[in-house]
């Protein structure tokens, strides 16, 4: 896909810091746009256009071949929570599996942890992720995901957790 394609699906602005792209830079400015890949080559992905985002060149290189961080709120008081990473790795796949992603102490709180999870995964892993939640009879209120079994297998690349 070509940058021109990829700014007039999504738009000339940079996915990484969210500014705006001017299509009248040069090429090889530091706010010029290029075509970056959501989960990076180093990692497994591909060039497919679902793995294609448009961001400033500075961006880019700044984040070089590391995946985009998908860290729960700070503000959140979740008992339990897993890798984002590591659960759209293991879902994406495998279409119909489900795994809890978080424990809440609140229903409230699940349910906004719900839609969070499934934001964050369609913007990086496109497929129609769902969430849900379900009290637990101790308490706690578990967070699910899954992408429904007509989805097709797809990928989230190789996550490695840089600690």
């Amino acid at each position: 896909m070509q940058l021109g394609q990829l700014a007039e699906r999504d738009g000339w602005w940079c996915w990484l810091c969210g500014g705006e792209i001017d299509p009248t830079l040069p090429p090889n400015t530091s706010a010029s746009g290029t075509v970056d890949h959501l989960v990076p080559r180093s990692r497994g992905g591909g060039n497919e256009a679902a793995n294609l985002r448009l961001a400033h060149r500075r961006c880019n290189v700044r984040r070089g071949s590391h995946l985009p961080e998908l860290r729960w709120p700070d503000g959140w008081p979740l008992l339990m929570t897993v890798h984002v990473w590591t659960a759209l790795a293991r879902l994406a796949p495998r279409p119909g599996a489900a795994e809890v992603v978080a424990m809440a102490p609140l229903a409230d709180l699940a349910d906004e942890a719900a839609a969070w999870v499934v934001e964050r995964a369609e913007a990086f892993v496109p497929g129609g992720w769902e969430a849900w939640t379900a009290p637990d009879p101790a308490g706690p209120v578990a967070v699910w995901l899954r992408r429904p079994a007509s989805s097709a297998p797809g990928s989230a690349g190789r996550p490695r957790l840089d600690v």
